[in-house]
């Protein structure tokens, strides 16, 4: 620590709070360091016009159909949508010029092709929920009946007849170059869709085979699209993986000179490469499988990042005035783009601070604040508009602009970072309220999608009304056989409300379902049905638990190589069960990797604190004497953390081993220590939430109650066995409370003491007395202390006023983003 810093006490325990406690759940947006782009307003394309290029028909009529598809999926009709997909293409065999369709009047031509839509159920009307066509199968045949003969063969999703087959087979089979177009013309995006799918399912199962068919269905989308690719270009077609990781960055003129089918052709290229290198991870288990992939996702994100520069090229040229027409770039383009560019600038942001220097080094982008500000721009929205008027809410709703096939996805990630990720790992411009409005915006579209519902239920229990949370997720039923484990994650939630508020019937109820019918993770479901049942008390279930115990590291299980962090944390919990026959509080033991303390309204959390101090009350019964003797002698600032050149003990009031250890002991409690510790962490991470409540008055009782618990935790830490997670968690929040107090230097050195810890055996860290300095949460702390920092630098520029310009707001821009106000 800082020489110069003061003490707690020279502070006083009021000093430098604020009296009502800031909110994490609607904070400013963030300034950004470059400007946004706008690319809903680069859309020119007629989709009324039939074109020549037969691959572009092709095309337009898998947009069509996939869209369908995929707005079934959505709302909870993942049979229907699946079977339109399994249908396949429609090959397109022969070009339309000669057709009554082609002499047709343009006015003709746009009439059948909204006639075309409406067939499919994609009327701006139906989208808002008015008048639903989901499963309508006698009006969609009315509807196609209606259409004429050559549009209605283009935009079926029915198969033709067998006779008709026949037809088209034998008067296609003249001419090899014919044969040579409709086999380049197989619908890439009904490969990718099929694919997107089906890696989904894997996702959903975690089942190995699933994540294999996942991996060969993305493959079958990179061959399909490939063909498709103009090939002769450097860095595209010809060149593998390692070739464009040398070549860098592929130049906006590449992409200029193709037509509209190949831009999709490498937007696929790209998008089916990245998933498939994801599955890989997941599937091989291999650390060097790792590796190969990073190739390969550099290779894909060089492709993005091309497309990008390419429609930075084209806003370019309109600023100065010139027409774009030409490029034929639609919304399925531009929301796909935006989607894959985004996503790297975020994934990689959340990486440690050095492996980010290194991928930056290597041309790959990090910025979090304006990957999700671009996300925002492709669906125009604006955390800092007011609120939508009814007229402006239809418009937004009927706008063409949403129809982009990666629309919803543009809007699921900022949704779920704020909802989701920020729960796990603090996040500095949280915007609850923003992110409700565009999940009500897609729950509007799709009132029965479980995963826009799913997002519901969660702002819901974010923002701590559990109740209302639990009927959200009551309300969806995942029907589909083949998707019943897409609603586990349902139950997961459930369950970890009903751990939250006490009620362990409920949470065992949910654990044994959970374990008898999920896939996810047999470790932690055996460890969760084990200890809700010990909470619930039942003696007449104590084998079945001791059963469950000894089956759960049995059922740990690998990603890239390595051990998720949640299953290793039930294995030796289960282990301690085993070998004691007993755990301190595993419930809120087990809430903190879900963080489900920040969720707890006032209510709950002065329940459980009631609970835990009695744990502590009954432990402090248990310490030695001479160990109370010794609690009266201060604990001085050099023995709160571990040094070096201690040589594995802490120094003052411990400079004596044996003496310690001695006057330590408990009868027949071999890891008392370890239980004190969690006992004393667990009262002081309840009371800091209660201090700290989101815009609820300060609490200094609690406060004070916080830092009285942790520095117990820093006095009996190097008594510890196994739960040495307990001190470093306890040093963060001691920092956090420091932040909070405006103390951010001495936060700043907590934080990177806390950081100096990672990897125990690599860097010889001091063990503790029992000689087990490992963490097993070693890396879920190091992802909060990062976001620590953040948190001080965010507090810095607000003490100092800041010295960069926000980046213009999604909607004040030079160039609107094809607003809904004012839709093409």
């Amino acid at each position: 620590m800082p020489p110069s810093a003061k003490t707690d006490e020279a502070y006083g325990q009021q000093d430098g709070f604020p009296a009502t406690n800031a909110s994490r759940r609607r904070q400013p947006p963030p300034k950004l360091k470059k400007p946004i782009p706008h690319y809903r307003h680069l859309v020119r394309w007629n989709k009324n016009v039939v074109p020549d290029s037969i691959e572009e028909q092709q095309m337009n009529q898998d947009l069509v159909v996939l869209r369908r598809a995929l707005d079934l999926f959505l709302n909870n009709s993942m049979a229907e949508g699946e079977a339109i997909m399994a249908e396949g293409p429609i090959p397109v065999t022969g070009s339309l010029a000669g057709s009554r369709y082609a002499s047709a009047p343009p006015s003709s031509a746009a009439e059948a092709a909204k006639r075309a839509r409406e067939a499919l159920g994609m009327t701006n009307g139906e989208k808002n929920g008015v008048s639903s066509p989901y499963g309508d199968e006698k009006r969609q045949q009315e509807a196609m009946s209606a259409m004429p003969d050559d549009l209605s063969s283009l935009h079926s999703s029915s198969p033709p007849s067998s006779k008709e087959g026949k037809k088209d087979a034998s008067s296609s089979s003249g001419s090899s170059s014919t044969k040579k177009s409709k086999d380049k013309s197989a619908g890439m995006y009904y490969e990718l869709g099929k694919a997107i799918i089906q890696g989904l399912r894997a996702l959903v199962t975690f089942d190995p085979e699933e994540i294999e068919l996942g991996m060969k269905a993305f493959e079958q989308a990179i061959k399909t699209a490939d063909k498709q690719r103009k090939g002769s270009l450097l860095g595209l077609g010809s060149v593998k993986a390692v070739g464009s990781f040398v070549v860098g960055t592929i130049g906006a003129g590449s992409f200029k000179s193709m037509n509209r089918v190949q831009k999709h052709a490498e937007l696929i290229y790209a998008e089916a490469t990245i998933l498939r290198s994801l599955l890989s991870v997941l599937y091989h288990l291999d650390v060097w499988m790792v590796i190969e992939e990073c190739i390969n996702l550099r290779h894909a994100f060089t492709i993005i990042q091309g497309l990008k520069s390419f429609m930075d090229s084209v806003e370019s040229e309109l600023r100065h005035g010139k027409n774009i027409d030409h490029y034929q770039i639609d919304e399925h383009l531009v929301s796909g783009v935006t989607l894959s560019y985004s996503l790297y600038n975020i994934v990689i942001s959340f990486l440690p601070e050095v492996i980010v220097k290194m991928l930056q080094f290597i041309g790959f982008p990090s910025d979090r604040d304006w990957g999700m500000a671009m996300l925002a721009a492709c669906g125009d929205w604006d955390p800092m508009a007011p609120p939508e008027n009814p007229q402006e809410h239809a418009e937004r709703l009927s706008s063409s602009a949403n129809e982009g096939v990666r629309r919803q996805f543009c809007d699921m990630v900022p949704i779920i970072f704020q909802v989701i990720v920020s729960s796990f790992i603090p996040m500095n411009h949280i915007d609850l309220n923003y992110a409700e409005m565009i999940n009500n915006y897609n729950v509007e579209l799709y009132p029965q999608s479980p995963f826009f519902l799913f997002l519901k239920g969660r702002h819901l229990q974010v923002t701590s009304r559990l109740d209302e949370a639990v009927a959200t997720y009551k309300s969806v039923q995942v029907e589909e056989p083949r998707w019943h484990q897409l609603g586990h994650i349902f139950v997961f939630e459930e369950m970890m409300c009903a751990m939250m508020q006490n009620d362990h019937q409920t949470a065992c109820e949910k654990s044994r379902q959970l374990l008898k019918e999920s896939r996810w993770s047999k470790c932690c479901f055996r460890y969760l049905t084990g200890i809700t049942g010990y909470e619930r008390g039942d003696q007449s279930e104590k084998k079945k638990i001791d059963n469950l115990m000894e089956k759960v590291e049995g059922g740990m299980q690998k990603v890239a190589g390595m051990n998720l962090f949640f299953e290793t944390f039930c294995a030796r919990k289960s282990k301690r069960f085993i070998k004691e026959g007993h755990l301190l509080l595993p419930s809120y033991d087990f809430m903190l990797l879900w963080n489900t303390f920040d969720m707890m309204p006032p209510k709950i959390l002065q329940k459980n604190l009631a609970n835990i101090s009695s744990e502590v009350r009954r432990l402090q019964a248990l310490l030695p004497e001479k160990m109370r003797e010794r609690e009266s002698q201060p604990l001085a600032a050099k023995d709160q953390t571990i040094e070096a050149s201690s040589g594995g003990m802490l120094g003052g009031m411990f400079s004596s081993k044996n003496a310690l250890l001695r006057d330590s002991k408990v009868a027949n409690y071999e890891n008392f220590y370890d239980d004190y510790c969690l006992a004393f962490f667990l009262q002081g991470l309840v009371a800091y939430h209660i201090a700290f409540f989101p815009e609820e008055a300060f609490n200094p009782e609690m406060c004070a109650l916080a830092q009285e618990s942790f520095q117990t935790v820093f006095r009996y830490a190097p008594l510890m066995n196994d739960d040495t997670y307990t001190y470093y968690f306890s040093h963060y929040y001691k920092a956090k409370i420091w932040i909070h107090q405006g103390r951010l230097d001495e936060a700043q050195a907590r934080f990177k003491y806390l950081l100096g810890l990672s990897n125990t055996n690599m860097l010889g860290l001091p063990a503790l007395v029992g000689g087990k300095g490992k963490n097993s949460l070693e890396l879920f702390v190091l992802l909060k202390v990062h976001s620590g920092l953040l948190d001080i630098e965010t507090a810095r520029a607000t003490l100092t006023g800041g010295n960069s310009t926000a980046a213009p707001s999604v909607r004040s821009a030079s160039i609107r983003a094809g607003s809904i106000r004012s839709s093409k």
